[in-house]
């Protein structure tokens, strides 16, 4: 069957918001390996989006390969599922001490999930239990999922206007990413009750590749210490090793950071990671937690963690992340330098993106690298640029045949 008769068939049965079913050429995924992907009608395509990042091992991993092969195997009959918020896994509890282990050292608990919005939200309720009454600070661009919950935190009015009647007014505060500390104590300033919380991305991946100034997440720490409040990095993008670390509360010290997408190598895993005395604001459980769900620690997604962990350790991918990502930035920065069409190219890490002088031209070029046979993926607020997250894994010819691909059709327009 061909890729328009399975989005039909999607066409007719699925909410119409879920998926764009209109875009050409039309593409539905069928299989993968490593950095590439084949689609229903056999043809390959060089991935470079891993999923959103969320495959940052690659596809099929051997990690993958040797969790469903030692589930088979076991002399036991393996753990499908637990009652993680009252009976743990012993797949949980081991990846929650292997997962801090890996994490600066004041960072002290977690609480785990199944989504990056569902990470923030750990983070939105521990600021609401640290200070009640207080109000929050995000920025332009900013991402933070789209549950109802964390909505309001996210930027982007069509995404949030549809649900504007159920969301809570005046308790959040937008201001520019990259703004001045004058206009951040003003805002606070205007907060009847405080600060409770600063929720910032230590790079903005929907809006661009946009990185902070390495100036700007520092005053935001001294900001929140000043106020009394907690500074929260939403990492779920860009955490586990995307910009060659695996969080920047290494840098600067974050309360509370939010990870996702790599951390369960393709399964459904998230966490909120804090300092003691963040989370100490949570009550003991009595036997009914007043935060969890039925998925939260779920035993497979776990030890798929505890598989990427190791593998990031022991290979150091961070580190190969930042090395050839430079690599990427200054050979696409070289080979693109002369085209009026391109405004910038932006990387850090993996985590790579072309902007262009145009609006749309990033969306419009994401359709066309398909018919080359690469996936990239569009970003910015009016779909100007183009961003690129292979796996961390990726080999440096398989990237640079999609490098060159793109390169090409660009001097070719």
């Amino acid at each position: 069957m061909k890729n328009e008769s399975w989005l039909a068939k999607l066409d007719q049965t699925e909410c119409p918001d879920s998926t764009y079913t209109k875009a050409k050429p039309p593409l539905v995924f069928s299989s993968a390996e490593g950095s590439q992907i084949w689609d229903v009608e056999g043809q390959a395509y060089i991935d470079l989006c891993a999923g959103f990042g969320v495959m940052a091992l690659g596809h099929n991993s051997p990690e993958i390969q040797e969790l469903f092969r030692a589930q088979l195997e076991s002399p036991r009959a393996p753990m499908v599922h637990g009652m993680g918020d009252v009976y743990p896994s012993e797949a949980k509890i081991m990846f929650i001490q292997e997962l801090l282990a890996l994490m600066p050292v004041h960072l002290k608990r977690a609480a785990l999930s199944l989504t990056g919005s569902q990470a923030v939200e750990i983070a939105l309720k521990t600021c609401l239990l640290y200070k009640p009454q207080g109000d929050f600070i995000c920025f332009q661009g900013s991402y933070h999922g789209l549950d109802l919950g964390v909505l309001p935190l996210t930027s982007r009015r069509d995404f949030k206007d549809p649900f504007g009647s159920w969301l809570p007014q005046g308790r959040v505060v937008e201001l520019p990413y990259h703004c001045e500390r004058h206009e951040i104590e003003k805002a606070i300033a205007g907060m009847p009750h405080g600060l409770a919380g600063i929720f910032v991305e230590p790079i903005q991946g929907r809006a661009g590749i946009r990185p902070s100034d390495p100036s700007w997440l520092p005053m935001l720490r001294d900001v929140c210490d000043q106020e009394d409040g907690l500074l929260v990095f939403d990492e779920v993008f860009t955490g586990m090793g995307r910009i060659g670390t695996l969080t920047s509360s290494f840098e600067v010290h974050a309360d509370l950071i939010c990870l996702g997408k790599a951390l369960g190598g393709g399964f459904p895993l998230s966490a909120c990671i804090g300092t003691e005395e963040a989370f100490q604001r949570w009550p003991q459980s009595s036997g009914e937690a007043i935060h969890t769900g039925t998925f939260f620690g779920h035993p497979l997604s776990c030890r798929m963690g505890v598989s990427v962990l190791r593998r990031m350790s022991e290979d150091r991918l961070w580190e190969r992340s930042k090395s050839l990502g430079k690599e990427a930035v200054d050979y696409l920065s070289s080979q693109l330098a002369n085209q009026e069409a391109v405004k910038a190219v932006r990387g850090t890490g993996l985590m790579l993106g072309i902007e262009f002088e145009k609006a749309g031209e990033g969306a419009a070029l994401m359709n066309e690298l398909r018919a080359k046979g690469v996936i990239a993926l569009a970003s910015g607020e009016h779909g100007e640029s183009l961003s690129m997250t292979p796996a961390l894994t990726i080999k440096k010819d398989l990237l640079w045949e999609a490098f060159d691909r793109i390169i090409a059709h660009i001097q070719d327009r």
